[in-house]
C-alpha cells in the first residue's frame, strides 16, 4: 500500500484510492471538506467511520468490492450525495435511513446479503437507478411506489423465493411492472390501515358506550331507589293527611258537642231560676 499522505483530491474534487489494500480509512481522508468524489473500491475495508459525515460536499461514493457489513448512520446526512455504489460487499440486515438524500440518483447495492431496503427509500425523489440483485430480499418497500415515473432502471432479481411470490421473477428487471404492483400493494396497505384505525375507533367507542351504559344503569338504579323512597314518603304524607282530617273532624264534633252541652246547661240553669231574677251565665 502506498503512503496515503501523498494523496490529495484532484482538480475536480475527486480522490481515487482504489486497489490500495486499505483495511481502514485514515482521518486525513475526512479532512477534505470540498471532496466531491470518493472512490475506495477494491480494498479490504470492513467499516466506514461515522466521520464520513464531515464530507458535506460529497456527491459520489464508490465503496464496492470491500468487506463492509454495514454503512454508517451518518451517511444519511450527506444531502449532496448523488451516487452510492456499494456492490460486492457483505452488507446485511438493511441500509441506514436515506430519507434526507434528496439528491440521490443512483443506488447500487447488488451482490450483498441485504434482507431489506430502507423503508423511506421512496422519499429519495430523484432516484432513477436501483440495483439490488443477488441479495436476500423478501420484499420491497412500498414507498418505492412514490417513484413511479421517476425510477427508470431497476433490478431486484436473484433474491429469495419469498420475493418471487410477491413479484414474479419475470418482472424483476421491469421497473414499471414492479412499481405498478407496489402501488397496488401500497393502496391495499393504506386501506387496511384505515380500516384497522376505524375498527380501533369503533372498539374505543364501544368501550365508551358500555361505560356510559353502565353509568346510565347505575343512575336508573339510583332513581328507582329514590322513587321508592318518595313513594314511601308520599304514603306517609297521605296517611298523615288522613289522620289530620279525622282529627279535625273529631275536634269539630267535640267542639259542637261542647257548645250543645253548654247551651243545654245554660237553659236548665235559666229554667231553674225564679221569674224576674237576673241570670248571668
Amino acid at each position: 500500500m502506498e503512503d496515503l499522505d501523498d494523496y490529495e483530491p484532484d482538480n475536480n474534487g475527486a480522490l481515487d484510492l482504489k486497489y490500495q489494500g486499505l483495511s481502514l480509512l485514515e482521518s486525513r481522508v475526512f479532512s477534505f471538506s470540498n471532496l466531491v468524489v470518493l472512490d475506495v473500491s477494491f480494498n479490504l475495508l470492513e467499516t466506514l467511520p461515522e466521520a464520513i459525515s464531515k464530507l458535506t460536499s460529497l456527491q459520489e461514493l464508490y465503496i464496492s468490492n470491500n468487506k463492509l457489513s454495514s454503512l454508517p448512520e451518518s451517511i444519511g446526512s450527506l444531502s449532496s450525495l448523488r451516487v452510492i455504489k456499494a456492490n460486492n460487499n457483505v452488507l446485511t440486515t438493511t441500509l441506514p435511513s436515506i430519507r434526507s438524500l434528496q439528491n440521490l440518483e443512483k443506488l447500487i447495492v447488488d451482490e450483498n446479503i441485504l434482507v431489506s431496503l430502507p423503508e423511506d427509500i421512496g422519499h429519495c425523489s430523484r432516484l432513477r437507478v436501483l440495483h439490488a440483485q443477488h441479495n436476500a430480499l423478501s420484499c420491497l418497500p412500498l414507498s418505492l411506489a412514490l417513484l413511479k415515473g421517476q425510477l427508470g432502471d431497476m433490478d431486484v432479481s436473484q433474491n429469495t423465493e419469498s420475493m418471487e411470490i410477491v413479484l414474479p421473477s419475470a418482472i424483476h428487471k421491469d421497473h414499471q411492472s414492479i412499481l405498478w404492483i407496489l402501488a397496488l400493494q401500497r393502496e391495499k396497505s393504506h386501506v387496511i390501515e384505515t380500516l384497522s384505525a376505524d375498527v380501533k375507533r369503533l372498539q374505543h367507542d364501544i368501550v365508551d358506550t358500555n361505560e356510559a351504559l353502565a353509568d346510565a344503569k347505575e343512575q336508573v338504579s339510583q332513581l328507582q331507589q329514590r322513587k321508592k323512597m318518595l313513594e314511601e314518603d308520599l304514603e306517609s304524607v297521605w296517611y298523615f293527611l288522613c289522620v289530620r282530617e279525622h282529627y279535625r273532624r273529631l275536634r269539630r264534633r267535640a267542639f259542637e258537642l261542647y257548645q250543645s252541652v253548654r247551651a243545654a246547661c245554660a237553659r236548665r240553669y235559666i229554667d231553674g231560676q225564679p221569674n224576674g231574677s237576673d241570670v248571668h251565665v
